[in-house]
């Protein structure tokens, strides 16, 4: 339901966004007609630039999200900021991610999460984490459900332990449903998310914000430079 959410997001902007281009292409070729309203070949190309100008702004929207996707994934190894499972990579490269942003898990390098709750080399449906002297010391819900015959629905303490990827879980007689336990996580001190927003990189948004507004002042200077009369003009008149 999240990453759905997130394509109707996206969707709902695209198409915003697409009416404001066009409205704004047409604004802006009225305001360059009546600016240039000869025929002579730089005045054509600036009201042509001025058309399309909006188009490209958009495109370039795309391009920085790309860019700001690789960035992320490929050198900050982590996801997005508007991803439905985000997701961090620690130090000692432990990744530790929220799958549709309520069922938190640590997983070792190259290790899959499987099905709930414990595994080889994860934990899910964390609740609050910590780490110290190279263990993972917090709770995770032990809910029943079909994945899982045998959960008792109840909050378990696991050890984590990096050195051997050993995995001890310990029963404190504490239950809780799920949702409850979810939604009250992102007010816990040792809540996961805490861990999480500590190693979240922050420099992918900078550098995403760069690229956007590098692009969209690229293309309004290079509309200006080729309008007629412009002291920096390069297009000659014809």
């Amino acid at each position: 339901m999240a990453g759905f959410a997130i394509v109707m997001e996206f969707l709902s902007w695209g198409f915003f966004l697409s009416v404001f281009a066009l409205i704004s292409s047409i604004l802006l070729y009225r305001r360059a007609k009546h600016l240039s309203p000869d025929k002579s070949r730089s005045a054509r190309l600036f009201r042509i630039g001025s058309a399309a100008s909006p188009f490209l702004g958009l495109l370039w929207i795309v391009v920085a999200l790309i860019l700001y996707t690789a960035i992320s994934n490929k050198l900050a190894h982590q996801s997005v900021g508007f991803s439905p499972d985000p997701y961090v990579t620690l130090p000692n490269g432990y990744v530790l991610g929220s799958l549709n942003t309520y069922d938190g898990y640590i997983r070792a390098p190259q290790a899959k999460t499987n099905v709930p709750w414990t595994g080889p080399g994860y934990v899910r449906s964390v609740i609050d984490i910590e780490l110290q002297d190279g263990r993972f010391d917090g709770t995770y819900l032990d809910g029943h459900s079909d994945m899982q015959p045998n959960g008792t629905d109840a909050i378990r303490r696991f050890i984590f332990d990096t050195r051997d990827q050993s995995i001890k879980t310990f029963a404190t007689g504490d239950k809780a449903d799920f949702i409850g336990q979810q939604n009250m996580v992102h007010m816990d001190e040792q809540s996961y998310w805490v861990m999480y927003a500590r190693y979240r990189h922050r420099w992918p948004s900078v550098a995403f914000w760069l690229l956007l507004l590098g692009g969209e002042s690229g293309i309004i200077f290079a509309l200006l430079r080729i309008q007629p009369g412009a002291p920096f003009m390069t297009v000659p008149s014809s």
